[in-house]
């Protein structure tokens, strides 16, 4: 480590989120590598550690015998002033390496609201924010996650975008690029381009088709488990037992964009969960997916999770439950163990959840609470959207009559988040509701929801606003982007970080307007050539 990086380290906030070291991370050497490669989810330490996205990644790539795979992670505000002032380029946590120096750098892009630190980190790394003006000497910089299914706004800043699911795709340019590396730059990026699910805005626009794993049971994933030194987000095993969805909500991007539904099997799924505690120790282990109710085999999975957990007081969860797959008996089996929070999702009214593809009863919500209430359970999480297509004031009493009856019944904490109309969905099309609009609602929700039995929590419309333009944008949004990052965007999946004062001037000065965005895209869609 130079003296400049050690006195920064010993200088800045919480420096051991820049420390790397963590049990189970890489310890590669790059310099043996034929393609080196810093991946990177663009938030702070303790939120990208609980992505399993780039766990996966980074294991794949470490497979490779010709790949040396490092992290690197958004630095805290301090962390970032005395790298500027300093002059030090940003580094990776493993060898401390700058991230320019490596041959590729991927960003996992899953929410719209980080796109600013993306932009902030690749000029804190040294490297051109703009793709036209890179070098020969820059790295190839590599787009992947949920967000690029409509790449249109990004695409002055991406090399490569990859569609869809990424461990496949990514390895396959690590290997290529080891074949075509020292060609001049324009050459490389073309033939990477030429990869299934990868699209180069450099050659043009062309169909692409997403990208996914057919097996999910010879699918890799990271039983080698990093544990961080540190609290994270989700510090716990996060295993994946099911991708894709079954089920028919219109306004999910989940049925068409993580197509076809594909299931790990039982013995799989126990076999990793054991592999994964015997590297890490980690004391609860997250059954992801979807919706894990879903799964054919979700009782087997539980069960034989249980007897091989149970002595050792390791808690199993679901972060995500359908209410109509919801089994309550596995939820006691899973208590025998340790106990975990119930979530549910019942989204609108009744009325309305019939019309979005929910087909789940107030009643039967209420049913599952009292069953809650006399299992043990102290609290449920639900969470709703408000401004869907066709909403009424009928539909918020429904809301408001749903709540009370669970309080009623156990304690209530209801989410509320504004419907952000997504790319590839039934809904893609449909208007995003007005600061007013929303305002009202918001009001007459809170006014009827008071109780000490209900606690309220509401994601701001203004953040909301940003993901709907961000994620249906075409050229216009990736220039005003660039505005709101030049003006100080950072961190803005963080309320205290996000000002939507530099959103609406950024849209002023490219003559964007929010009525345009409340209306919807007219004419042809921006993502049009992306296929799912």
């Amino acid at each position: 480590m130079s003296d400049a990086l050690e006195r920064l380290l010993a200088s800045v906030r919480n420096p051991i989120r820049y420390l790397g070291g963590e049990p189970n991370a890489s310890r590669k050497d790059p310099s043996s590598a034929e393609v080196t490669c810093a991946l990177c989810y663009p938030d702070l330490y303790e939120v990208g550690m609980s992505s399993l996205g780039l766990r996966i990644l980074y294991g794949r790539l470490n497979e490779l015998p010709q790949v040396v795979c490092e992290r690197f992670f958004a630095p805290e505000d301090d962390c970032e002033e005395l790298l500027r002032r300093q002059g030090i380029p940003l580094f990776t946590l493993e060898s401390r390496l700058p991230v320019r120096s490596f041959d590729i750098v991927g960003f996992s892009l899953s929410s719209e609201l980080n796109f600013t630190n993306f932009l902030n980190l690749l000029d804190l790394s040294g490297i051109p924010v703009r793709a036209s003006e890179r070098t020969q000497k820059d790295p190839i910089v590599v787009l992947g996650g949920s967000c690029l299914f409509n790449p249109v706004p990004l695409e002055p800043f991406a090399d490569l975008c990859v569609v869809g699911e990424g461990e496949e795709p990514l390895a396959e340019i690590a290997v290529r690029l080891s074949e075509v590396k020292g060609r001049p730059r324009g050459e490389v990026v073309s033939a990477l381009g030429e990869i299934d699910g990868v699209y180069a805005p450099a050659n043009g626009r062309r169909q692409v088709s997403k990208r996914f794993v057919k097996d999910l049971d010879e699918a890799f994933f990271p039983v080698r488990w990093m544990t961080p030194l540190t609290e994270i987000v989700h510090d716990r095993i996060s295993l994946e037992i099911m991708r894709g969805c079954g089920q028919g909500c219109r306004f999910c991007q989940a049925l068409r964009c993580w197509k076809p539904v594909r299931h790990r099997s039982a013995e799989r799924v126990i076999h990793l969960a054991r592999e994964a505690y015997r590297s890490s120790g980690c004391s609860e282990i997250s059954l992801l997916s979807f919706s894990s109710g879903d799964h054919p085999e979700i009782g087997r999975i539980v069960e034989g999770l249980v007897a091989e957990f149970r002595e050792l007081r390791v808690a199993l969860s679901f972060p995500s439950l359908r209410i109509d797959t919801f089994s309550f008996s596995l939820a006691n089996r899973m208590r025998e163990i340790r106990k975990t929070g119930l979530t549910f999702a019942p989204e609108s009214s009744e009325r309305m959840r019939r019309s979005l593809g929910k087909e789940i009863s107030d009643g039967e919500l209420v049913r599952l609470a009292g069953e809650a209430k006399r299992a043990g359970w102290r609290q449920i999480k639900l969470y709703f959207m408000v401004g869907l297509p066709g909403e009424t004031e009928d539909d918020l009493d429904g809301i408001v009559r749903l709540v009370r009856e669970v309080s009623g019944v156990i304690s209530v904490k209801a989410s509320f988040n504004t419907f952000v109309p997504r790319p590839h969905t039934p809904l893609e099309r449909e208007r995003f509701i007005t600061a007013e609009e929303y305002e009202d609602k918001r009001t007459y929700l809170r006014s009827r929801l008071r109780s000490r039995y209900i606690e309220v929590k509401e994601h701001p419309w203004t953040m909301s606003a940003v993901e709907a333009f961000l994620s249906r944008g075409d050229e216009k949004a990736g220039s005003a982007l660039m505005r709101v990052w030049k003006a100080g965007g950072r961190f803005e999946n963080w309320t205290e970080q996000f000002s939507f004062e530099r959103w609406r001037e950024a849209l002023a000065e490219e003559g964007i307007g929010f009525d345009q965005l409340s209306s919807g895209p007219r004419g042809e869609l921006p993502w049009k050539f992306v296929r799912v």
